[in-house]
């Protein structure tokens, strides 16, 4: 690596990195250390119901807006198939999160994990990976095998707007995305400040999707999924979506027990 890369990266790794390699230094494995620990990490690890109905997600927002709304409406048309390989792959991903977010508290870089945030007037909510309330920023961990290219390139568009729309719910200004190579564990830390622009278009892409709440109209389908190509080969409604127009066709298209949310509670904004 050239001198100019390891002052780019040196640039990047400026709030959460120098403190962790201190922690890691002097450190035997990660532990959790306190009660109040103990009682987060236990919440987090528990069985839940995890309805994600009933609002808009960061992470989805720039996915295909139908789709967003079927899984507003909680709609559970994808088959359900047997893939340990899958399972392990989110396994993975969930104790890494974990790992870092230990790891960070008993650091004392952040001050709390899997903070909630919402925006129930545009029926945005989701979790936080983490937050420093002290230094007023949020948290983001990715996991990744292209840690090369987030190396030479930075943060991928796809997380800054995530974390953008985390940054409208929760009024933040700015997030830290932490990417963790899959295979090396390495790691690079970049700073994400607030923008304007992408709030904007972040606002814009909610007025569609409430509007489709408010109105009963389903967004447009797109065009490759007229010709069932791209994303339709992939999409857990591609069963039901060329056949609701509005919302209500939605209820004879999916039976009640397939529904996990029932429509009539979604007809005005949520609390």
């Amino acid at each position: 690596m050239s001198l100019a890369s390891h002052i780019k990266i040196a640039k990047r790794n400026t709030k959460i990195t120098p403190r962790i390699h201190s922690f890691l230094n002097h450190t035997d494995g990660i532990k959790v250390t306190n009660d109040e620990l103990a009682k987060r990490v236990l919440e987090i690890l528990s069985p839940a119901e995890h309805d994600r109905s009933g609002h808009f997600h960061p992470s989805q927002l720039y996915q295909c807006k139908k789709s967003q709304v079927f899984d507003f409406y909680g709609s559970n048309t994808a088959q359900k198939e047997y893939n340990p390989t899958l399972q392990n792959l989110f396994n993975d991903g969930h104790f890494r999160h974990l790992r870092w977010q230990i790891m960070l508290m008993n650091a004392g870089v952040l001050t709390d994990i899997e903070v909630a945030v919402s925006l129930p007037e545009k029926r945005l909510g989701g979790s936080i990976d983490g937050i420093n309330s002290k230094e007023g920023w949020i948290f983001e961990l990715k996991g990744t095998s292209q840690y090369a290219q987030v190396i030479k390139r930075g943060a991928m568009p796809a997380h800054i707007k995530q974390v953008h729309a985390y940054m409208l719910a929760s009024g933040y200004t700015s997030a830290l995305i932490v990417y963790e190579c899959k295979s090396s564990q390495q790691w690079v830390e970049i700073e994400v400040s607030r923008d304007e622009t992408i709030i904007e278009e972040l606002e814009s892409i909610l007025t569609d999707l409430n509007k489709a709440i408010d109105t009963g109209e389903m967004p447009e389908v797109l065009n490759e999924c007229q010709n069932k190509e791209g994303q339709y080969k992939y999409c857990p409604h591609a069963s039901i979506c060329l056949g609701v127009k509005r919302v209500a066709d939605f209820h004879q298209v999916v039976p009640p027990k397939r529904r996990v949310a029932n429509i009539k509670r979604t007809t005005t904004r949520t609390r």
